[in-house]
């Protein structure tokens, strides 16, 4: 089955509406209003049950929603504007050209930001602590990047 290429722009859309939402409320229950983390505040996070859930959480919903806007939006948006999507660093490249996002290499960044979260538990609190600090601005950027992305897909579909 063929997808129309503005409906599965669409579904993605929304998909990541979705995620950037649900990244914004966990990182705000785990982190409050600011990213700043050292030790003691990583330690902390990680001293009961409902911090570490919120851990595993945000790295989680980090990890889908970067995912998502690399794998899969990225490549749709330069289908949108008729180029063949490549690989992720050079899709970025392209769409860090168009304006869309900030700077393509703090995509890769956060793609190994992402495999920590992710796949590492991660048991140096210092370390930790940089870590999560890292992915916590990181997120707001990739949110900052998607708004843009969004709003470029939406003028040229509507």
């Amino acid at each position: 089955m063929v997808e129309e290429p503005s409906r599965r722009i669409r579904y993605l859309i929304d998909l990541v509406d979705r995620e950037a939402t649900q990244l914004s409320g966990v990182r705000s229950r785990l982190l409050g209003d600011h990213c700043e983390v050292d030790e003691a505040r990583a330690k902390s996070l990680l001293s009961d049950d409902l911090g570490i859930d919120r851990l595993e959480s945000f790295g989680a919903k980090f990890s889908r929603m970067q995912d998502t806007v690399m794998d899969k939006l990225a490549p749709a948006v330069l289908r949108l504007v008729g180029e063949l999507p490549a690989a992720a660093a050079d899709n970025l490249d392209r769409l860090e050209r168009l304006g869309l996002v900030g700077v393509a290499d703090d995509w890769l960044a956060m793609r190994r930001i992402r495999n920590r979260l992710v796949h590492e538990y991660i048991k140096d609190a210092a370390d930790l602590a940089l870590v999560l600090e890292r992915a916590c601005h990181f997120s707001k950027q990739m949110q900052a990047d998607y708004g843009r992305v969004r709003e470029y897909v939406l003028n040229r579909i509507d």
